[in-house]
């Protein structure tokens, strides 16, 4: 069967064909210009964005370079060890220590020295306690020890109560617990001496 249309009916299809053709067309050039113009223009803002946060931190130099000479005029040696020796180190750390942990009663169970790692020019040397006292001397010694100069610091805190679960408190008596930590500090490595041809 075949479909024959009348002149009027030709016309419309082919305008309505033409309608068509240009839509697409119309379609396919449209919609990558629009996606163009999207990501342009997220890209010139994303630049002014940045541009607008550089010229915020340039506008800081001044103030930043003025802290960094102030800084570099401070004494840091102060935050270091006095000696690089290892051993000498570790005697330093726990001389320091022993000292705030007498001065709070508590009682020194154990201390060890663990090996020393160096990182660079700096060397961390760390000294392993174990501690018993009640809960208030014992609280007054960590905040003492890491306000203490030079820079100490606590890790691996491990707290364990030395009462059973049937203890019944006697009023006005803390009960001891028993801390372990590792106290670590940091000293300068002294640079190695030149060798005389």
């Amino acid at each position: 069967m075949k479909l024959t249309l009348t002149p009027m009916q030709s016309r419309a299809l082919a305008i309505a064909l033409l309608l068509a053709l240009f839509a697409l067309l119309a379609t396919l050039v449209y919609v990558p210009w629009q996606k163009a113009h999207h990501h342009y223009d997220t890209a010139i803002e994303d630049r002014l964005d940045r541009t607008a946060r550089y010229l915020r931190i340039a506008s800081q130099r001044t103030g930043v370079e003025a802290n960094i000479a102030r800084i570099k005029r401070q004494n840091a040696s102060r935050f270091y060890l006095k000696a690089s020796a290892p051993a000498l180190a570790a005697a330093e750390v726990q001389q320091m220590a022993q000292a705030i942990i007498e001065a709070n009663q508590l009682q020194v169970e154990s201390t060890q020295i663990t090996p020393h790692k160096d990182d660079g020019s700096r060397r961390k040397i760390t000294v392993n306690f174990r501690l018993r006292g009640p809960m208030p001397a014992v609280q007054k010694t960590l905040y003492e020890l890491e306000t203490a100069m030079p820079y100490v610091y606590l890790d691996n805190l491990i707290a364990r109560s030395s009462v059973s679960r049937i203890f019944k408190p006697t009023p006005g008596i803390q009960p001891d617990i028993q801390i372990q930590f590792d106290l670590y500090a940091f000293a300068r490595v002294a640079s190695p001496a030149m060798k005389k041809p």
